[in-house]
């Protein structure tokens, strides 16, 4: 995995982060709920292994890679099926290590935060704040529907609510997707490997690859704080 380059980071004035797989924890969560879903329609069951090579966007199709048959059975109804028990715990996932200490090290270097997602909004903010996390992002981003087809042009508004130069915006997520919405909108992507896909997926997409959000941290806190110190002539 590469280092994030430290001077990349002077610029960055604001960090969106996606939520599921990147700062949630929810894998194993998303592979039963998967795998209720694959018996309920009568489809091969699949490993972690295997959910995090084949998983991508739109999730549709990831399904019908799996197996699902969408012509015999709606989409629809396989996302209801699997929200049935994803939504009903999904709020009991941890949070990914280092989360309150990359968020806090951003706060205190004065760097905004802001969370989108491909989850519905509605559940989006119920999870945020149950884990006590909604008060700390600028804004919070999810979809207006269940599909889960991508999250481009929630992307777009976004960056028009956030203004200034979108280079200067570091958009950390957990698939080659969100590479995708990273370029979409000019922002500055960052991938980590703890989430929905492989480390080999995520390296195929060209974007630095961490293998965790810790990581960051040291970059984060180190690098802004000899900015602040060079300002202030302590340096």
């Amino acid at each position: 995995m590469k280092t994030f380059d430290a001077k990349r980071l002077m610029d960055i004035e604001h960090i969106v982060f996606d939520w599921n797989g990147t700062l949630l924890d929810d894998i194993e969560l998303a592979v039963k709920s998967v795998n209720l879903c694959a018996r309920r329609f009568d489809v091969a069951s699949v490993t972690r292994e295997r959910y995090r090579e084949a998983f991508h966007f739109p999730i549709a199709s990831f399904y019908a890679t799996l197996g699902f048959d969408l012509e015999r059975t709606p989409f629809a109804e396989i996302v209801q099926r699997y929200l049935e028990h994803f939504d009903a715990n999904v709020a009991q996932c941890p949070l990914h290590d280092g989360v309150t200490a990359l968020l806090d090290a951003a706060a205190d270097a004065g760097v905004g935060v802001s969370v989108l997602s491909a989850s519905h909004r509605d559940t989006l903010t119920k999870v945020l704040d149950a884990k006590a996390l909604l008060p700390r992002f600028a804004h919070v981003v999810g979809l207006t529907h269940n599909l889960a087809t991508s999250k481009t042009a929630e992307a777009a508004l976004l960056q028009k609510r956030l203004g200034g130069e979108a280079a200067r915006t570091l958009f950390v997520g957990d698939t080659t997707h969100d590479c995708e919405v990273a370029h979409s909108v000019g922002w500055t992507p960052l991938l980590v490997s703890t989430g929905h896909q492989t480390a080999a997926r995520l390296l195929s997409s060209g974007a630095t690859v961490l293998n965790g959000l810790g990581e960051l941290l040291p970059t984060l806190s180190g690098e802004r704080a000899a900015i602040a110190c060079r300002k202030e002539g302590l340096q």
